[in-house]
């Protein structure tokens, strides 16, 4: 059975970026408790925290796992999928096509909860809890520029330290769901605090446009 504290890091995990307070209604206990639990948390390097600014109201605290709680690929695949990447780095058709058979299996699995009649913005609240699944998008908002998509934690960092084929497959896929084109405008492999899409001006897309590339990958 687990403690309180093993609880409140598998909570972190599993939802990716959280607040003490959803913590602490979703164990039933203080946020105090909860708060002490982080703290001890980060101080052995098993979860980040990242102050995050309202329009209105105070501040406060998002709480994500790190790669020591995630967990990392044993030595043997890690060193594999690095090779793998490494073969098709600096061959760009390559990468596309890998890329794109990709996403395409991944929004496969998410396009038929996406009424066809969706706006742009409900394409996006459905996109995001479906890539939330696969661990590539956490959230959403609008800001003047348009709809910003974020993915708190890399979910394959090592792999994206090799190839930007992760880091363009994921974009693609949130492409094929939303239906308009997506820029990628922050990555945390280049160093920033979470992975950034933005979905910008563009000719609306059909949903189909996913099954270009073949059949079920």
């Amino acid at each position: 059975m687990q403690g309180t504290r093993e609880q409140v890091l598998a909570l972190v995990v599993e939802r990716r970026e959280v607040r003490t307070e959803e913590l602490a209604d979703a164990l039933g206990i203080s946020a105090v408790a909860v708060r002490r639990h982080l703290d001890n948390l980060r101080a052995d390097g098993l979860v980040d925290a990242r102050p995050v600014r309202q329009a209105t109201g105070r501040p406060f605290y998002a709480f994500s796992p790190t790669e020591k709680a995630v967990g990392v690929l044993p030595a043997g695949y890690a060193d594999l999928l690095a090779r793998v990447l490494q073969s098709v780095d600096g061959r760009p058709e390559v990468t596309m096509a890998v890329a794109e058979r990709m996403a395409e299996s991944v929004a496969r699995r998410h396009l038929s909860e996406i009424p066809l009649a969706a706006t742009r913005e409900e394409r996006i609240v459905f996109a995001t809890e479906g890539l939330r699944e696969e661990g590539i998008l956490d959230r959403w908002h609008t800001e003047q520029d348009g709809f910003h998509l974020v993915n708190c934690s890399c979910p394959y960092r090592k792999a994206a330290e090799v190839s930007d084929l992760p880091c363009e497959s994921d974009r693609k896929a949130i492409e094929m769901l939303v239906g308009v084109e997506v820029l990628q405008v922050h990555r945390i492999v280049d160093g920033a605090a979470v992975c950034e899409y933005v979905v910008g001006p563009g000719e609306e897309l059909k949903p189909e446009h996913i099954h270009a590339g073949g059949g079920e990958a």
